[in-house]
C-alpha cells in the first residue's frame, strides 16, 4: 500500500498569482545516484515519466506556486549523487531553505546512507537546514521481481515505518512517499516541501552547535512528534 501525503494547504490553483509579495526559495534535491530523483523532478515538471535513465551533474528547475495566498518562487537543485560528483555537488549547497533527501524503496542502502553519508553533508555544508525525507518508486514495494531479487541477498523492500522511523531519527520535517512512474504523491510531496519553504531561513547554526542541537533532540527524542496524514512535522 502507497502511503500518500495529502490534503495540502493551498489556496486556488498551484499556478495562479496571489496577492502578496513572491517570496524565493531554493530547494536542494539530494539522495543517492539512480534513485529516482531526476524522475520525480521530470514528473513534476514535465507530467510524464522519463523512458530512459541519464545521470543528472547538476540541473535546477524554478516553479511558482500558491500556497496560502502566498506566491513562492522555488528553485529546485537536482543534484548528482554518484561519488565522482562531490566536490561540484558541495557547490549546490549556498542559501538552501529545504533539502529534499530522497531514497528509493527498493535500494535499503540508499536509507541506510540518507542517515549517514548525506546527513552528514547536509551537516557540513548547510548546517540548520530544515528536511523532507522522500521515500521513491513506492511502486516497487510490492513488485514481486524486486522482492525475489532484495530475498536473494537476505533483504526487502523499505516498509514505511522504517522510512518514518529514520525521518524521526534525522528530525526531519516531513517524511513522504510517492511512485513518480505512477504520478502517484508527487505534487503532494512537492506543494509540503514548498509549505516547509515558506517558513525557512537559508541561513542556520553554525556546524558545531548543528550537531550539538542535533545530538542533544536525537538522544531526548520520545517519539510523541505531531503526525498528519502521514507527515512527520516537527
Amino acid at each position: 500500500m502507497l502511503n500518500l501525503c495529502v490534503n495540502p494547504t493551498i489556496s486556488g490553483s498551484d499556478f495562479i498569482f496571489g496577492s502578496k509579495k513572491p517570496v524565493n526559495r531554493k530547494v536542494v534535491v539530494l539522495g543517492d545516484g539512480a534513485c529516482g530523483k531526476t524522475s520525480l523532478l521530470h514528473v513534476y515538471i514535465q507530467g510524464h515519466f522519463p523512458q530512459v535513465y541519464e545521470p543528472t551533474v547538476f540541473e535546477n528547475h524554478v516553479q511558482e506556486l500558491v500556497i496560502d495566498d502566498q506566491i513562492v518562487e522555488i528553485a529546485f537543485w537536482d543534484t548528482a549523487g554518484q561519488e565522482d560528483f562531490d566536490r561540484l555537488r558541495s557547490l549546490s549547497y549556498a542559501d538552501t531553505h529545504v533539502i529534499m533527501l530522497c531514497f528509493s524503496v527498493d535500494q535499503p542502502s540508499s536509507l541506510a546512507n540518507a542517515e549517514s553519508k548525506w546527513l552528514d553533508e547536509i551537516i557540513e555544508h548547510c548546517p540548520g537546514v530544515k528536511i523532507c525525507l522522500v521515500a521513491l518508486k513506492c511502486d516497487l514495494r510490492d513488485d514481486f521481481k524486486v522482492q525475489n531479487e532484495l530475498s536473494r541477498q537476505g533483504l526487502r523492500p523499505v516498509e514505511y515505518e522504517e522510512g518514518l522511523a529514520t525521518a524521526r531519527r534525522i528530525r526531519a520535517s516531513r517524511y513522504l512517499e510517492c511512485s513518480a512512474k505512477h504520478n502517484r504523491g508527487v505534487r503532494e510531496a512537492f506543494l509540503e516541501v514548498a509549505k516547509v519553504s515558506i517558513n525557512s531561513k537559508s541561513t542556520g547554526f553554525t556546524r558545531n552547535s548543528f550537531k550539538e542541537k542535533f545530538n542533544s533532540q536525537h538522544k531526548s527524542s520520545t517519539g510523541t512528534e505531531q503526525h498528519q496524514n502521514n507527515c512527520l512535522i516537527s
